[in-house]
């Protein structure tokens, strides 16, 4: 009996042995690609949590009262999943590399401006084009490793997972420094600096795209030639891109209320501004080797459905131990900060449970979109909780109840054999 593999039929099974297509040269041709990721992966995370540790800052600076502050915890969420739905359907028309440098463009004008002009309304609005650009590259980054990088999805993968998470804890973690050695603006801008570098990268990777003669042809890699169009009808009926909505959507909600609110709520239990401070760097800083870690774990096993439910586990676990005060609050920010590999799981999954391009970009905007839609109730729910009940212990159990929706759309994600340009009906045998 042959043991030998269907190189074809297997997905997941392709991108673990690694023989999609035989493996080239990492630079060959695809140099101002990986230079492009490297910085569009890097550069979307700052303006959320580079702002976070500086809120109380800003918004008494700006006069932003609790109502605003609410309002802009919730943009994250909120222009994540407009860019989410928004990036398949642009990437299909002018191509993923053109919709890249849309991305870096709009974050750097939104990130380098939006400290500088004084206005609570321009500063919430430039904060939106910051984030609606970091949200089209969200959903880029895995229909691009996979057209450009298909001989190394794994690693190319975990890359831009750690790069993502590494451009959320750095930001974190200097924004208070930066600012008292500068100011609070200086501190906010500087990071915008990385996505005006990758304007040169995906200008270049375009132009070479067009002297190929292969605009319109990058337009049907993500699309038509390397897949079928799916729509949001069939998104719909296929239980893949729901479970991978519904896991995005409950770790989304999480994530973004304590990037959101973690300072504040250590703060208001007790904690000084550098012990806060401290506490939300630890948590962000967990995102770095969970970014490692989960994705590599997912293409190395065949069934990633205990790493998806312990995903879903480990925040409500940390919240519990701010709940009752169970040791050291950095303590709790770790446990707490090891949910942050749920968005790089999800990230691999996009192209372990797709079959083309085209079903990794329309399952990551569908997940993605919808996904952080939903999780702009995190932030939402947190300040209106607060509010209405003086005491942050409230908002917490809430998000501790998030880990039964969340552990139940993992299960349904991470099934095994199952992708998302199939449908529910079984395929005849």
């Amino acid at each position: 009996m042959s043991t030998a593999p269907e190189p074809t039929s297997d997905p997941d099974a392709v991108v673990r042995r690694g023989e999609a297509h035989p493996s080239r040269s990492l630079w060959t041709g695809r140099a101002a690609i990986l230079v492009g990721l490297v910085l569009l992966g890097i550069g979307l995370r700052y303006a959320v949590t580079g702002l976070s540790p500086l809120l109380t800052t800003v918004t008494e600076e700006l006069g932003i009262g609790t109502a605003g502050a609410t309002f802009i915890g919730m943009l994250p969420t909120l222009s994540f999943g407009i860019g989410g739905f928004a990036a398949p359907v642009i990437a299909r028309r002018i191509g993923p590399e053109s919709t890249a440098l849309v991305a870096v463009v709009l974050a750097a004008f939104g990130a380098l401006l939006r400290p500088f002009i004084g206005s609570p309304a321009a500063f919430m609005a430039l904060t939106f084009v910051a984030l609606l650009g970091m949200g089209f590259g969200n959903v880029l980054g895995a229909p691009l490793v996979k057209k450009h990088f298909a001989d190394r999805q794994a690693s190319m993968i975990t890359m831009f997972s750690l790069l993502m998470q590494a451009g959320a804890t750095l930001p974190a973690i200097t924004a208070i420094p930066v600012a008292n050695v500068t100011s609070w603006q200086i501190s906010l801008a500087s990071w915008g600096v990385l996505s005006l570098l990758a304007v040169v990268p995906w200008l270049v990777a375009v132009v070479g795209e067009r002297r190929r003669g292969s605009a319109t042809a990058g337009v049907e890699d993500a699309g038509a030639k390397t897949g079928p169009k799916l729509g949001l009808a069939h998104l719909l009926r296929s239980p893949v891109a729901l479970g991978t909505a519904l896991f995005y959507a409950t770790a989304s909600l999480n994530i973004y209320a304590m990037l959101a609110w973690m300072p504040t709520i250590l703060q208001g239990l007790g904690l000084d501004e550098a012990s806060a401070a401290t506490a939300f760097s630890v948590y962000t800083f967990m995102t770095l080797p969970m970014a490692v870690v989960t994705p590599l774990l997912a293409n190395k096993v065949k069934n990633p459905t205990a790493l998806a439910v312990v995903m879903a586990a480990v925040g409500p676990i940390g919240y519990l131990g701010i709940i009752f005060d169970i040791g050291p609050m950095w303590l709790a920010a770790l446990v707490a900060g090891l949910a942050g590999g749920a968005f790089p799981l999800a990230i691999a999954m996009f192209n372990l449970r797709s079959r083309t391009p085209a079903g990794s970009a329309a399952m990551g905007g569908f997940a993605m979109g919808s996904g952080y839609l939903i999780g702009t109730l995190g932030p939402l729910l947190g300040g209106w909780l607060f509010g209405v009940t003086g005491d942050w212990r409230v908002p917490l159990w809430v998000y501790v109840a998030s880990f039964v929706p969340m552990a139940i759309g993992g299960i349904v994600m991470a099934r095994p054999g199952r992708y998302v340009e199939d449908t529910r009906q079984p395929a005849a045998a």
